[in-house]
């Protein structure tokens, strides 16, 4: 068999073609070129083209090019894949030219050396790619090293994990650090967005505000429980203002054996004591929002949407951070698991009870929200939805969590096209009327 035309492939950009094979160390790694019936074979810096119909036995080498020429044309880039331990961690050096990978471990007091392993390699031209899994401190991993690689990815560890059962079945830190370089030069890595700095202030202040509503809901539910027991009737909104809490406290010295009267009072003063955290960090929050022009404006944007007010804006702001990263509202909704589970077998497709995947407290929020919006005299898209989902006979919480639905990407809209929800309704904006 005669080999086809012969081209000098050395001097197109063929040479980054899609691979056809993979394997390590100094065995050849494979990329499809323009040709079908012909591939480039690297082999420890040096380039073999060879022509051939795979169905045949007959592969007639034909032309070699050496590896410093080789350097010349195609993309020097180190991929390192990095498992990371708070006391240690684990890198592997994948080289994309000659498909040699190195594992290294270093001690959490050896980032310093880390450090300028990477920057030795863009001294030499490399363009330095590093992943990572996002554990906890990984953050301040990458903010050390990020000025010495030319990108960071941010491994998505549930989904990695899913790999490493396929791809082996021992498991350690080695292993980790390999699959990872390997799967990150392959591009089939599984990516997680990471907030920024900013954005994960805010997450924080959020969490610790909702903490604090969660530890106030627990002491209310078990002295609404209590004072049931002494025939005491309340309102749980009752149990968190003043007015509540002097006629609970009343009805406690009437009802209540003495020996209680001392528990139920402590839980009064801790109710109290949570409100008032709450409140502060709450003014913590608005105050750091007032601070930035960006995200005050965004803020301001969502409240004027009726039914979403300051805490449901900045809980949905920092549960999306970067808009820009969703490509539309069903993706949004879908990350707050707002969107039903789907069933298939064969031509039969059934939906089941919403995935409640994401954050849940956020998404509490928003189905908040949304019955403060349908409860609005205000005439608006979401509420005319609702209303015309339960004229056909669906049940009304399924309405309302097709609602929600509505109102996410209501507010997606909203942020994305940076205008206030009153144009969208006087404008009949297809985003927010309709289905």
């Amino acid at each position: 068999m005669s080999p086809p035309e012969i081209r000098d492939y050395s001097k197109e950009a063929t040479f980054k073609g899609r691979r056809l094979d993979f394997s390590l160390g100094n065995k050849p790694r494979a990329w499809r070129l323009a040709d079908a019936s012909c591939r480039l074979i690297i082999v420890a810096g040096s380039a073999v083209l060879e022509y051939g119909n795979s169905s045949e036995a007959e592969v007639a080498k034909h032309k070699t090019y050496q590896g410093v020429e080789m350097k010349e044309k195609v993309e020097k880039t180190l991929y390192v894949g990095v498992d990371y331990h708070k006391n240690s961690f684990t890198a592997a050096y994948l080289d994309c030219l000659t498909g040699i990978l190195n594992t290294k471990k270093y001690e959490a007091e050896e980032l310093e050396k880390f450090k300028n392993h990477l920057t030795t390699f863009r001294k030499k031209g490399y363009s330095v790619k590093v992943a990572v899994e996002t554990l906890t401190g990984v953050t301040f991993f990458t903010e050390e090293i990020r000025n010495c690689v030319d990108e960071i990815t941010y491994v998505n560890t549930n989904k990695f994990k899913n790999i490493l059962k396929g791809v082996n079945s021992a498991k350690n830190d080695r292993i980790d650090a390999e699959t990872i370089a390997i799967y990150y030069e392959m591009g089939l890595l599984p990516t997680v967005y990471v907030p920024t700095r900013k954005e994960k202030e805010l997450r924080i202040k959020m969490k610790e505000r909702d903490s604090f509503v969660d530890m106030r809901k627990g002491v209310i539910n078990r002295l609404h429980s209590l004072l049931l027991e002494y025939g005491i009737k309340t309102n749980k909104r009752e149990l968190t203002t003043k007015k509540g809490m002097e006629r609970i406290k009343e009805e406690t010295k009437k009802k209540v054996p003495p020996s209680l009267r001392e528990t139920i009072w402590r839980q009064i003063e801790t109710i109290e004591y949570l409100t008032d955290k709450i409140r502060e960090t709450e003014e913590d929050i608005k105050s750091f929002i007032g601070e930035d022009e960006e995200l005050k404006g965004k803020v301001e944007l969502l409240k004027s949407i009726p039914g979403v007010g300051d805490i449901v804006a900045i809980a949905f702001i920092s549960a999306v951070c970067n808009e820009e990263r969703f490509e539309n509202g069903d993706k949004v909704a879908a990350y707050f698991g707002l969107v039903p589970r789907v069933n298939s077998s064969g031509d039969e497709v059934r939906n089941g009870r919403i995935t409640k995947k994401g954050d849940s407290r956020t998404r509490n929020k928003i189905i908040q929200a949304t019955r403060a919006l349908l409860n609005s005299k205000l005439d608006n898209s979401v509420k005319r939805f609702y209303e015309g989902l339960v004229k056909k006979g669906l049940e009304k919480k399924k309405a309302l969590i097709a609602a929600a639905r509505k109102l996410v990407k209501v507010m997606f809209a909203v942020l994305r096209e940076r205008r206030q929800f009153m144009d969208f309704v006087e404008n009949k904006c297809n985003l927010c009327v309709g289905g």
